[in-house]
């Protein structure tokens, strides 16, 4: 036998990183002894072996959380998927992250930040995964909810999410996922919601941003972008490149709380685009 330990698969046969976390915790301490945490306590450190069990902590309980969720509304959107072995459309799946689902505390205080009537304005996800976000989405009125997904599976799923969910708060019925590389993606000539939660590496969303500002400065309308990030501090490097665009304003934005659904805590910011005068 080896140690090499086989990835966990979700029910769609997916790899899925939030499954059995505790599990390989006691099969990790058990291939060790139980002498390894204290070995590992004393090569990192107490300040940052304590930091990854609390992250590990949150991680499971967000993850249960999700679940419950989806359970509520007979869906599946939960979930660290991996997407080394998805089937994915155009040249960068190696510019991809992991799809990690928006938690609904976190997306509905995201949404204070916007104006309450956008009923004329089309909500897109950009790297919308298994549809969460679409689904969150739905329940504003928005002309329209779009996806936007290059893993093929997760498209199936996502659009599989969205014919089973049902919700009595639900706004918006016009919901729908675009397989497509969202670096080749045309963006609807409406009034837009873009919504970015850290899909990819910077230049793919530089690529992105431009495609954006070309689209309005072609057909100048109402857009507002919003950018979170829970890893590899991709807000940091967002921020800056909407600015450098000089169409886009930064709104102010209230501190996100640190809300027991969401895996990681995240940084977001809003910014809306100018028109000229």
């Amino acid at each position: 036998m080896t140690n090499i330990e086989m990835p966990r698969l979700d029910r769609d046969g997916i790899e899925d990183r939030s499954f059995g976390r505790l599990g390989r915790a006691w099969a990790y301490i058990r291939r060790h002894g139980p002498l390894e945490p204290l070995r590992l306590v004393h090569r990192h450190g107490p300040g940052a072996s304590l930091g990854f069990i609390r992250r590990n902590i949150r991680h499971v309980l967000a993850d249960r959380l999700a679940r419950k969720w989806d359970r509520r509304y007979g869906v599946d959107t939960a979930g660290s998927i991996q997407l080394a072995t998805l089937t994915v459309v155009g040249p960068h799946r190696t510019k991809g992250n992991e799809a990690v689902c928006t938690s609904p505390r976190t997306f509905d205080f995201i949404m204070k930040s916007l104006p309450r009537d956008l009923h004329d304005h089309t909500f897109v996800d950009i790297g919308s995964g298994k549809s969460r976000t679409l689904l969150l989405a739905s329940r504003y009125s928005f002309a329209g909810v779009v996806g936007v997904e290059f893993a093929r599976e997760l498209v199936e799923i996502a659009r599989a999410n969205i014919e089973r969910f049902r919700d009595p708060s639900r706004r918006c019925q016009a919901l729908s996922v675009v397989e497509a590389d969202a670096a080749a993606y045309d963006f609807p000539e409406a009034p837009l919601v873009v919504y970015f939660y850290n899909p990819f590496s910077q230049d793919v969303f530089d690529i992105v941003l431009k495609n954006l500002v070309s689209s309005l400065e072609r057909r100048p309308r109402s857009c507002f972008v919003i950018y979170g990030s829970s890893s590899h501090r991709a807000i940091d490097w967002a921020k800056p490149a909407l600015r450098e665009t000089k169409v886009f304003r930064e709104l102010p934005v209230s501190a996100m709380p640190g809300f027991l659904d969401a895996i990681r805590p995240i940084d977001y910011a809003v910014f809306r685009f100018q028109t000229a005068a």
